[in-house]
């Protein structure tokens, strides 16, 4: 996006999960664990259900990624927002993944491939504001003080991004991830 209002951003992480039977954030951005505090974050549910999501309790965008998350397997997840603000009206799950990049790698094959394409296409839940400031902290293994990650990480790089300049190509988010 070349929008004045864009700020475009990247998080890859690489982390081994233990399955704990809970909801657990990777990763977490935002304002905290209150119904009106903004969050971005990925997490996986008790399930072994891997989600990237932004919002707040009640009006919030979900995508599922994967299911199944194995103990004995690490993942690499590369998420790229092209800086692209959405009102809530516009939340729609086509401008929801035109909004974003993102790709798992995985020990399962070396970290050798991508999942083969931008896996942003499969929104859960939609509608949640995403033009609204918030502030707050960025979590590695939870949510601030709650839904802690029982897992393993070995790697987080955050980045901000240049609006209106190309998202990295494919070579760069496996090195990125790596």
């Amino acid at each position: 996006s070349n929008d004045s209002s864009a700020r475009p951003w990247f998080v890859s992480i690489v982390f081994k999960s233990d399955r704990h039977n809970s909801n657990q954030h990777i990763w977490n951005y935002g304002e905290g664990t209150g119904s009106n505090d903004d969050n971005i974050y990925l997490r996986h549910d008790s399930n072994g259900n891997l989600y990237f999501g932004w919002g707040r309790d009640g009006a919030r965008n979900e995508c599922f990624l994967t299911g199944g998350i194995n103990t004995s397997t690490w993942y690499g997840v590369y998420i790229a927002s092209k800086g692209t603000r959405l009102s809530g009206g516009n939340a729609s799950a086509i401008n929801l993944t035109n909004a974003f990049d993102i790709e798992i790698m995985s020990s399962a094959d070396g970290f050798t491939g991508l999942t083969g394409g931008n896996i942003s296409s499969n929104w859960t839940s939609t509608g949640g504001r995403m033009d609204r400031g918030f502030a707050g902290t960025f979590s590695i293994g939870g949510r601030g003080a709650n839904r802690s990650f029982h897992g393993k990480i070995a790697a987080c790089v955050v980045s901000t991004m240049k609006r209106n300049v190309a998202l990295p190509n494919d070579t760069e988010k496996k090195l990125i991830i790596t």
